[in-house]
């Protein structure tokens, strides 16, 4: 089964060329972790209309990388944020099991009209709080942090900051997580993970 991925979009400086890029520790998340081994990751390109990918998949993830656009205004971050806004409306509409990631869950968030600021101290390992006040050490490479959600959200965890950590759709089959899962330490506690793999087996 294929899980669609988002991947990060790059400017290479020598040639002057735009680049899709997926870091290689999804590959090794999707070959090594026993929780994705009946899926194969498959990256979504940009110049391709998620249409076509969308008969073949049964989850998509919004990766991490690059700032939304209404915190960088660059052409790089306005493609990615159009692109997966269709994504996130066939989702919603289908019901099909949508995760984001870092930057990802950033756009979910968005997208259900929750509120986001620049934070500091968001940069390396920390505590990350669970619903049941049970915590874990989790890693963090973000800028911007989640914190307060639209009324179609709810929260899972919080930061010790209380800035939000991870969320649901109260709903659809729609999470998001601000730390990732396929780095070190992205897999400390899979909880949270692991509601979201059950409802692509719900919605076989």
């Amino acid at each position: 089964m294929f899980i669609g991925i988002t991947q990060r979009l790059i400017e290479e400086e020598k040639y002057k060329e735009l680049r899709e890029a997926l870091a290689l520790e999804w590959g090794d998340l999707f070959s090594n972790s026993a929780l994705f081994k009946d899926f194969i990751p498959l990256a979504l390109s940009y110049e391709i209309d998620f249409k076509r990918y969308a008969p073949y998949l049964k989850a998509v993830i919004l990766s991490g990388g690059n700032d939304l656009s209404i915190f960088k205004e660059s052409f790089l971050s306005k493609k990615r944020d159009i692109y997966e806004e269709k994504i996130i409306k066939y989702c919603l509409k289908t019901n099909t099991p949508l995760l984001g990631i870092c930057r990802g869950a950033q756009m979910i968030a968005y997208f259900f009209n929750s509120s986001l600021q620049m934070l500091s101290n968001h940069v390396g390992n920390h505590k990350v709080i669970l619903n049941d006040e049970n915590s874990f050490i989790s890693n963090s490479f973000h800028n911007y942090a989640i914190v307060n959600l639209g009324k179609d959200l709810e929260i899972l965890a919080i930061a010790e900051d209380q800035s939000i950590e991870a969320f649901k759709h109260k709903d659809k089959n729609i999470f998001g997580l601000m730390w990732h899962i396929e780095r070190k330490n992205g897999l400390n506690n899979t909880k949270i993970l692991k509601q979201w793999l059950n409802t692509i087996k719900e919605n076989k």
